[in-house]
């Protein structure tokens, strides 16, 4: 099942970026077409979907075929939306560039305000309440401005609040004990890891977890697709927890019962789907039937083995197998 046809907003955003690169550079492995995967992942974050590079890149291709400068054919299939929005802004660019720059910049607020949001309900981590409101709007105002300000960090223009790639975060985490340990440092990196844990609840510094969707096969054999940013996406995992409960879906483990407060409401994510074919590039992650919950321990386990990612119903018979000759 393939992701919803492209907004009005998604387009505009996309005709922006169409109009500042050069043809030969509208490929999935440009970092401005990374930039707007990423800022279109965002805007879609609550209806459970993303924008890959590779959607990007053909939406882009897609453009060219109604562009009368660009002498191939670009991309046939696209909508007639995509005409709608070319004939409004073609000769109206800089329209076009506040249009999209508003858009950005209100997709950029939201982000920040949920996290304003998440901060609240949150609280501090010995369970106490921020003091007032003006607590979590300095954080989110920390996280906008001044973190990369004080440790000298470019990001070629990109604030935090636009970053939500696993291995780009982690490598900021790593920049940010590059140098001096002054209490204002020291209070910036604790709002840094309280943004990760917004952003990535579970997150781990572990080279063997990226944010790269693979191809594996379960022990029976069974050849199965593995999305690490349906696991990580904020709104699918509320989602699959909303359903599935903060139960691991393999061993029973609960870490709000063993932890009580502390680990009320944790646990991690795991995508795994039946591959019918090819990978598939797009589609909408259903949390019910793609998504279980599992402690932190099963979801390495099923991990465990490079090629091999084990079922729940695999780990689960696994677990049951030493049970009975272990009772203890």
């Amino acid at each position: 099942m393939k992701n919803p046809h492209w907004t009005r907003e998604e387009l505009i955003l996309a005709l922006d970026l169409y109009f500042k690169i050069e043809y030969g550079q509208m490929h999935g492995t440009n970092p401005r077409v990374r930039e707007l995967s990423n800022l279109l992942s965002m805007f879609n974050e609550d209806k459970g979907f993303q924008r890959s590079e590779g959607s990007v890149s053909l939406k882009l291709a897609n453009f060219k075929r109604i562009d009368p400068d660009f002498e191939g054919k670009g991309m046939t299939g696209g909508g007639q939306l995509e005409e709608v929005i070319w004939k409004e802004f073609y000769n109206n660019k800089s329209l076009l560039q506040k249009t999209a720059a508003k858009l950005k910049k209100n997709i950029i607020n939201d982000r920040k305000n949920s996290f304003i949001d998440w901060l609240e309900r949150r609280g501090k981590p010995d369970n106490s309440s921020y003091n007032s409101p003006s607590t979590t709007i300095a954080y989110a105002t920390h996280i906008e401005k001044s973190i990369l300000k004080e440790f000298s960090i470019d990001l070629n223009g990109l604030g935090l609040f636009e970053i939500n790639n696993h291995d780009e975060l982690l490598r900021i985490e790593k920049l940010l004990h590059r140098e001096g340990d002054s209490k204002r440092k020291q209070d910036l990196r604790n709002v840094y890891q309280s943004y990760l844990s917004f952003v990535q609840p579970d997150y781990l510094s572990d080279e063997n977890l990226t944010d790269k969707d693979e191809e594996s096969e379960t022990e029976g054999g069974q050849k199965v697709y593995i999305s690490r940013k349906a696991e990580r996406n904020l709104s699918l995992r509320k989602r699959a927890i909303k359903l599935h409960g903060t139960t691991c879906m393999a061993c029973g483990f609960n870490f709000g019962k063993s932890y009580g407060i502390w680990g009320e409401g944790f646990i991690e994510v795991h995508h795994l789907i039946p591959l019918a074919g090819n990978i598939i590039n797009e589609r909408i992650t259903n949390p019910e039937k793609d998504l279980v919950v599992l402690c932190a321990n099963c979801h390495r386990m099923v991990h465990r083995k490079k090629g091999i990612t084990l079922t729940v119903e695999e780990l689960k018979l696994k677990i049951k197998t030493v049970s009975q000759y272990d009772p203890t």
